[in-house]
């Protein structure tokens, strides 16, 4: 009876001190079927990149395990097979991630189990697919289209940004079900391409998003590296549109030198706004689907082709986020001056540098490059031309 109550004593203790230890320890493993002696990776994504964390070959039945200390904050890691083929995982402190996918299929069809946070970020990256996959297709039927055909191709114009705006109702949708996941991290900083997010956080009701997330996140990881960044980065963007704001207003007051811009028209080619010294300038803004904005480029025309010979130049800067867009509205609406954009839609930093509000806006810029008017149009900017380039 000794020997058996000792017995059960050792038995349980050996039972905790491997509670003990699983309870320090982040595991992601799996099965990845036809794989057999391939190296698999697992890196982290690091606020500045990504790392190595570790690699293992893949066993003859196709498994795999990876096992790493305790995670202080959630992380996200890529699973990889090599550079085109990998997985987004959102690992939380102590959980046990497990992963099955084909190797023919491992990115498209994986399925993840013990880890909501992974399978949000499954869902998120699914259907920001299917939107781009969208995008490009109506892109490349657009392309196709006979610029004659004004009306089919206005109408797949009104299609890209309809399947654009759907994509961002799903994310704040996903956001609001889920303030308190680092998947809405992941939601709000995801992109259309190298360079346009989704969201823009210039935009009030997308700032909105950002800022419920940094709260929500904040009150839980408080100390979270990617929580401080974002808060820093709401915080900053504030700070700008702020200080835009008092720059704008030092612009109603009294004339004042003037911000330079240095931006790239549709050839890539770079044009400085401070180049145009000793010319009339006027640095209007617009938008290819700014209704307002194309009305005012018709009028603008005939004023710059009654002054340009006396020096008047127009430096136009879009507003835009899709270059074909912007192209088609230039070309269709036959504009001869120079016309620049960082297609970073309302979110443009010449934009918030000359704090613009409204479409289509503009200053008028001396040739020794002083502000001397603002959101001058029609005849009024015809008369103001007519009083100065006598």
């Amino acid at each position: 009876m000794m020997n058996f109550l000792k017995a059960t004593i050792i038995f349980s203790s050996i039972l905790f001190l491997f509670s003990c230890s699983n309870n320090n320890t982040f595991v992601i493993e799996g099965k990845i079927t036809d794989a057999a002696n391939k190296t698999i990776y697992l890196e982290e994504l690091n606020l500045d990149g990504t790392s190595t964390v570790d690699s293992i070959e893949i066993n003859k039945k196709g498994q795999f395990k990876f096992s790493l200390p305790r995670l202080e904050y959630p992380s996200f890691f890529l699973l990889k097979l090599d550079d085109k083929n990998f997985i987004t995982l959102l690992g939380d402190t102590t959980e046990n991630i497990g992963i099955e996918a084909e190797m023919d299929s491992f990115v498209s069809d994986y399925s993840v189990k013990n880890s909501m946070g992974s399978s949000y970020v499954k869902t998120l990256n699914r259907k920001l697919d299917l939107t781009t996959s969208g995008l490009d297709s109506l892109s490349n039927v657009y392309n196709a289209t006979d610029k004659d055909d004004v009306e089919k191709r206005k109408a797949l114009i009104e299609d890209i940004e309809k399947l654009v705006t759907q994509q961002k109702q799903f994310i704040y949708d996903f956001v609001m079900t889920n303030p308190r996941s680092f998947a809405s991290y992941y939601a709000i900083f995801q992109r259309l391409n190298e360079t346009s997010l989704i969201l823009n956080p210039y935009d009030k009701k997308d700032q909105n998003i950002f800022s419920a997330v940094a709260t929500s996140l904040g009150l839980l990881y408080p100390e979270s590296p990617r929580v401080k960044q974002l808060t820093n980065f709401v915080l900053t963007i504030k700070k700008e549109q702020r200080a835009a704001a008092t720059q704008a207003k030092l612009f109603n007051e009294a004339p004042q030198n003037i911000p330079d811009i240095n931006e790239k028209d549709l050839d890539g080619k770079e044009h400085r706004l401070s180049d145009l010294k000793g010319k009339m300038v006027l640095v209007s803004f617009w938008a290819s689907w700014d209704a307002e904005s194309r009305k005012e480029n018709l009028r603008l025309k005939k004023i710059y082709d009654k002054y340009k010979s006396k020096g008047f130049v127009v430096y136009q800067v879009s507003l835009d986020r899709s270059k074909i867009l912007w192209e088609e509205a230039i070309e269709k609406d036959a504009l001869p001056w120079i016309n620049v954009s960082d297609l970073q839609y309302t979110a443009s930093r010449p934009a918030r540098t000359y704090n613009i509000q409204r479409l289509p806006a503009n200053y008028l810029i001396s040739k020794d490059q002083e502000i001397i008017g603002k959101d001058l149009f029609g005849r009024i900017l015809d008369e103001k031309l007519n009083e100065l380039l006598k």
